[in-house]
């Protein structure tokens, strides 16, 4: 009898820890995917915001020139020259960041 107990014991505790790491790796996976959709909604969010940001910009530009008719004073000069850096800026930054992600496949 005490031969048996000897064997099973052994394997009803390997067979225990082959479960509990199968469920792991299962509840591992899981949080993966759901941790996966959370970083694609954040890019899709990052990437519209990027996007209407960009369209404000240009909107305000716009709206800046037709307020004035065309003719700026300096206040109005320089708010459209900090609006045009700043979107080149932004736009050399993704560009550098589309660099870098091409470099990462």
């Amino acid at each position: 009898m005490e031969e048996i107990v000897i064997a099973v014991v052994p394997a009803a505790l390997a067979a225990v820890a082959a479960i509990i790491s199968a469920y792991i790796a299962a509840h591992s996976k899981a949080a993966e995917k759901r941790s996966e959709a959370r970083a694609a909604r954040r890019e899709e969010e990052s990437r519209l915001s990027m996007e209407m940001l960009s369209a404000n910009m240009d909107l305000a530009f716009v709206t800046s020139l037709a307020v004035t008719g065309g003719h700026t004073n300096g206040n109005v000069e320089a708010a459209q020259h900090r609006a045009v850096e700043a979107q080149e800026k932004y736009e050399s930054f993704l560009r550098e960041q589309a660099a870098h992600q091409v470099c990462k496949i």
